[in-house]
């Protein structure tokens, strides 16, 4: 029977594109339904498959006769595999769906970077796998930038909404009170899979234009929860914004079209992932540690 249970799947599967695996196939089902059913498999297809794959083994007597009297013991653990895989797989996919990520929000992973809006398998790529960064593409002019730059340049490739770019702020922060002479760039990276990503790279866009980004970009990140449509006004209320101006700025197609650039440079760059970080001609991506970024600027 437990062997049955490997079987159905695969044959199923098989069965699709062959009558002769729809007849196996139909056997495993039969098989492990009597089985439930607390009656004898009569079908004899988990004796076949033990045949013959000890057939194919007796190349080394040894293994043979080992896997022959261990079969048993070796189906189930297959089984075992086979849900834990399953199991596995699930929740992939629900963190996929919910998180944009297959890790899950509180994981090391990062958040991938897809101006096209269609997900891909590289959502669940792993905290610190390089991509190909073309550092020379890196623009300065018409991002918000804080700091001398006597010790360099370091630029961030983030999204308000992604969590991981959300987790790294602390340390980007605690960098820059600890290395006053670095100039710091932003660069907004909104990613379609975050709620509301576009909308708080505009708010900030129009804070800015008021002479407030660090301090709206800094109460976007410091937000408990998720974002909502009324969180940007009630930022902008608490700098004392003009309020007025600030939703004729959120409303202007020119505000969308800055978002729109900083993403198409995103991709020149060859970002794949939030958060990206630059220093000279080095990267690193996904969430990193304060010595790692200290690291990547001294």
């Amino acid at each position: 029977m437990v062997i049955c249970i490997i079987a159905l799947p695969v044959l199923a599967i098989l069965g699709l594109f062959s009558l002769r695996y729809r007849t196996l196939a139909w056997e495993a089902f039969h098989c492990l339904f009597r089985t439930m059913a607390f009656k004898p498999c009569n079908t004899g297809l988990d004796q076949r498959i033990k045949s013959k794959f000890t057939t194919k083994l007796m190349w080394s007597p040894p293994i043979a006769r080992g896997f022959y009297k261990y079969f048993e013991i070796l189906s189930w653990i297959f089984v075992i595999l086979l849900f834990l895989s399953l199991a596995f797989s699930g929740y992939g996919l629900y963190n996929y769906i919910k998180y944009g990520n297959c890790s899950g929000p509180d994981s090391s992973a990062f958040c991938i970077f897809n101006p096209t809006g269609v997900h891909t398998q590289e959502t669940c790529s792993v905290f610190g796998v390089q991509g190909v960064i073309n550092t020379t593409n890196v623009k300065i002019e018409g991002y918000p930038a804080i700091g001398s730059g006597d010790l360099g340049i370091l630029h961030e490739y983030g999204c308000y909404s992604c969590p991981y770019t959300r987790e790294v702020e602390p340390v980007v922060r605690t960098l820059l009170e600890n290395y006053p002479g670095l100039k710091f760039v932003y660069h907004d990276v909104p990613l379609e899979i975050h709620n509301l990503s576009v909308e708080a790279g505009e708010a900030a866009i129009c804070a800015g234009e008021q002479g407030e980004f660090w301090r709206y970009h800094d109460l976007i990140f410091d937000r408990e929860g998720d974002l909502e449509n009324g969180s940007f006004v009630a930022f902008a209320n608490a700098l004392d914004l003009n309020i007025s101006e600030f939703n004729k700025c959120l409303s202007s197609n020119e505000t969308f079209s800055e978002i729109e650039k900083s993403r198409a440079e995103a991709t020149e760059v060859g970002i794949y992932g939030t958060p990206t970080f630059i220093f000279d001609d080095k990267s690193l991506v996904g969430p990193q540690s304060y010595k790692s970024l200290k690291n990547l600027v001294t």
